[in-house]
């Protein structure tokens, strides 16, 4: 049997002189593992994962004060209608504060940044009945308190656009967008088709649209390259490590420029002679050990010196 092949244009857009941030579900946060793994400058995700496009693009939209406002407590807990709940504190003050610093961190560092990767996991949301606001997390709260519906291309293309129109007028970032492999099996095998659809077409839009903006088609590599369960995690919904090495492997033959690639392989080399944990620390050998790992690093440093870390 013939195995199926997705075709990706190649355009190398990364080197070590660039910084590069992610924004988007738990696969973005997979994608800025691995490159922060192999050396760059990465930032990804201010307010932990975020899974539908409005939240996310209101992370870069919306003002300190629309921040601010998003924050509530329970149980002697701060938490933020706009984060993940890994994004909290104990009293409100203080996240509101933790709220504007991580996201104008953001901001800034996106400015210079040459590539804002964004990955789109659900178009599934619920929007809070007494404010129509749409939010990043529900947080336990009570269901009665949502409304669920899904968004349409139109309101997610359009938030985009204005992200978009933003950037074009404050840098030259170039957006790369992903739909998250992740199926979304809680919301129903259709009701994930249907929510992967609707994310698709509208990035699609928008790479139609803007010239800065590209598709890495992440989505496509895992349900028409590996379409076997040997690619997924226990519960048959998440890919697998195995699965998460094959798409890096085509990101990086994507995006990588020669020159990129060759760097990376050096350092992923020097990356584990740090990592390597000695039994005996205070041996003889141990030291001996620590003098030649010191000594590569430098060489390294020497013959890549566009290696800016």
């Amino acid at each position: 049997m013939r195995k199926t092949k997705v075709e990706i244009p190649q355009h190398h857009l990364i080197d070590y002189q660039s910084n590069f941030l992610f924004l988007g579900s738990c696969f973005s946060e997979h994608l800025s593992q691995k490159m922060t793994g192999s050396g760059f400058n990465v930032q990804a995700n201010p307010f932990g994962v975020v899974f539908n496009p409005i939240s996310l693009a209101e992370i870069l939209l919306e003002n300190d004060e629309f921040l601010k406002d998003s924050v509530f407590e329970r149980d002697g807990v701060s938490l933020s209608w706009l984060a993940n709940s890994t994004c909290f504190a104990y009293n409100q003050d203080e996240l509101k504060t933790k709220l504007v610093d991580l996201r104008n961190e953001y901001l800034k560092n996106l400015s210079t940044a040459k590539v804002l990767f964004v990955t789109f996991g659900t178009a599934w949301v619920y929007e809070k009945t007494s404010t129509h606001q749409i939010v990043a997390n529900c947080h336990k709260a009570p269901n009665t308190d949502f409304e669920k519906r899904l968004l349409s291309i139109e309101e997610i293309t359009e938030k985009w656009s204005e992200v978009i129109e933003r950037l074009k007028s404050e840098s030259e970032t170039k957006i790369i967008f992903t739909v998250s492999p992740v199926r979304h099996t809680k919301d129903g095998i259709v009701e994930n088709s249907r929510s992967k659809a609707v994310l698709l077409n509208a990035v699609h839009e928008l790479n139609d649209k803007y010239a800065n903006v590209d598709y890495f088609p992440a989505y496509e590599l895992m349900t028409d390259e590996m379409r076997d369960y040997g690619f997924y995690g226990k519960d048959g919904v998440h890919p697998n490590e195995i699965a998460v090495d094959e798409i890096w492997n085509r990101f990086k033959s994507t995006y990588f420029t020669s020159e990129t690639n060759m760097i990376s392989q050096e350092y992923e080399k020097i990356r584990m002679l740090f990592e390597h944990k000695s039994l005996h620390p205070e041996s003889k050998a141990a030291k001996q050990f620590e003098v030649e790992r010191e000594k590569k690093l430098e060489d390294f440093k020497r013959r890549f010196p566009s290696f800016n870390r």
